[in-house]
Order: C-alpha cells, then structure tokens, then sequence
C-alpha cells in the first residue's frame, strides 16, 4: 500500500507541477520553478518507490542505486516519473530470456596431488596393433593401426608393416609400404653419404667411417629391411666394414660386439663365439653379450652352456622381457 501510496503521489506532482507550463496558467508566477520543485520532490518518491518495487539484488548498494535512478528520473521531464515507474518495474520483474548459449565455460581442472596410476598392460602395444591389421574389418581402423606404427621404435614397427602388406585394400598396403620405404631410403641416404666421405678422406684416418657404414649396414639387417640374397650382401657390406675398422682402430668392444652379432646371423657360430667371447673378455657387461652367447650355445645344441650362461645373469636383469620367458626356462632346469 505504502508502494502504490507513493507511484500516485509522484505522479500527482509531475502532473501539477507540469499543468502551468503546458497551459500557461496566470495563477502561478514563476511557472518554471513551480516545475522544478514538484519534479525534484516527484523524482524523489519516484526512486523510492522503484527501490521498494526492485528485487532485492538490485538494490544493493542502496545509496549508488538510488542516487543513480535520481539522475534518471529527474533529467527526463514531463514523462520521467512515468517512463521510469513503466519501463524499469516492467524489466526487472520480466526480463527477457536468454538464449541458450553454444559454448560452455569450464574451469581448468587442478593437476592431481599424485602421479596418476599408469596400466602395466597398455591397451595398444606391439602385439595390439598387429591384430587391429589382422582382424579389425574397418579399413579406417587398420590405417589408424599402420599410422600408430611412426610412435614405435623401428624394430617394432617393421613387423606390423610388413603384415600390413598382405591387407586387401589398397590404402593399407599402400601406406605400409611407404613407411617401409622411407626408412630403408633414410638408412640408404646415410649409407651414401658415408661412402662419399670414405672417398675423401685418406685411407688411414677412414676407421669411424667404416664403423659407422657396419652399422647402417647393420641396421637393414637388424630392422627387417633386407631378406633373402639382400640380406646375405648387406651381412657382407657390414661384416668387411667391421673387419677394416679393426684394422685401423684395433681391437675395441663395440666393434667386438658388433662383428659377433653379424657373424651369428651369418651362421658363422665359431666365429660369432670368439668375437663375442673377446668383447666379455675386455670388460662389455654379461647382461649385453650373454644372450647371444647362449644363442650360439642354443643353435650349437650344447644345452648345459645355454644354462650356464644364463643362470649368470643377475636376477633383476633376467627377469626384465624380452628375456624374461627364456631365462626363467632354462634357469628352471635342473
């Protein structure tokens, strides 16, 4: 009552006060002022009763909010009160709904407290890959599988590859062999421009360039890339750098290593024995070169060496794959 008490009365002076201006009444002799007195004290019942009318969270800070609709009211004449009692009352009690938004604001989530639990069996690995090529009948999924193969080392993806050079679409086998391709071209590329190199340079300071061309030509052995007669020829490449690097920087272990790897895949098993052999002998860790001894033990048939060799291991490195499996079974035997 006290709300609506106060909408008439400030409408009542707006209206007398406006009545001598409009009409040019004689009875009142300074007509403007008359106005303005009337309008200041409209105004003013005007802001208190839109301060009663307003929900409660625009009101605050009483004072500004006040003081704010004032100036409104009072520099609008004639139809200030009543602009101000229709439209402000009118949008506050119904505002426009809003549309509902396209985009969502959300907090950036806190980092956790504690390292996150990781799954010792990934859901994609070696293994996972190759049977997404072999039986996932989505073609959009097996180049997934192909593509996921750049985040392996190249030991591991070339198997997968290669199976994917046996898929039945195009796209599959298409890119495989391109992944293929570009690593034997990158292999190649180092290999030519180590020989260029080896042409340059005199004969006596070549011993790390035919090092490192035993190595790449290693490498396309090691990772696949070379079969058949191919294979045999890079074996070779690899086996007479490795015999002229020793020549020039004498015996060393890595070269040691290295020559009996290559002779073992040339199933040259004395040879392979002595150089591994000599590399243990100067100081290379067992847990590098045991391994391949016992292979030469294992395709010689002497079963005991094969033990002996492994149960020498320390048991931490044992168990570590891919020698986990081998160890715990020949360890096993009595």
């Amino acid at each position: 009552m006290t709300t609506l008490l106060l909408i008439v009365s400030a409408l009542l002076l707006e209206s007398v006060g406006s009545l001598p201006l409009l009409v040019h009444l004689g009875a009142v002799s300074h007509p403007l002022h008359f106005y303005l007195a009337l309008h200041l004290l409209a105004a003013a019942l005007t802001v208190l009763a839109l301060l009663r009318l307003f929900p409660p969270r625009y009101r605050r800070p009483p004072l500004a909010t006040g003081f704010t609709l004032f100036l409104v009211v009072f520099f609008v004449p004639f139809l200030g009160v009543a602009a101000a009692l229709a439209s402000l009352t009118f949008g506050l009690r119904r505002p426009r709904r809003k549309k509902p938004e396209l985009c969502t604001s959300v907090s950036i989530p806190e980092l956790p407290y504690r390292p996150l639990k990781v799954s010792g069996q990934p859901r994609f690995g070696h293994g996972g890959l190759a049977a997404v090529i072999r039986n996932a009948p989505d073609t959009e999924r097996r180049v997934g599988a192909v593509l996921a193969t750049r985040q392996l080392r190249d030991k591991d993806a070339i198997p997968i590859l290669r199976i994917a050079l046996h898929d039945p679409e195009d796209d599959v086998r298409l890119l495989s062999y391109s992944l293929l391709d570009g690593k034997e071209q990158k292999i190649n590329s180092r290999i030519r421009d180590l020989s260029r190199q080896l042409e340059t340079l005199p004969k006596g300071a070549t011993g790390h360039l035919h090092e490192q061309l035993a190595i790449q030509y290693w490498e396309l052995a090691y990772l696949g890339l070379a079969s058949g007669d191919v294979l045999q020829h890079v074996l070779g490449e690899s086996l007479a750098h490795l015999d002229r690097a020793s020549e020039l920087l004498g015996e060393e272990i890595g070269l040691l290593f290295l020559r009996g790897r290559v002779l073992l895949q040339l199933k040259r098993l004395e040879d392979a024995e002595q150089s591994l052999q000599r590399a243990l002998d100067l100081g290379m860790s067992e847990m590098d070169v045991n391994p391949y001894l016992a292979e030469v033990a294992y395709l010689q048939r002497r079963w005991r060496r094969v033990r002996e060799l492994l149960s020498v291991l320390d048991p931490l490195a044992r168990a570590e794959p891919p020698l986990a499996l081998v160890a715990d079974y020949w360890t096993s035997i009595p």
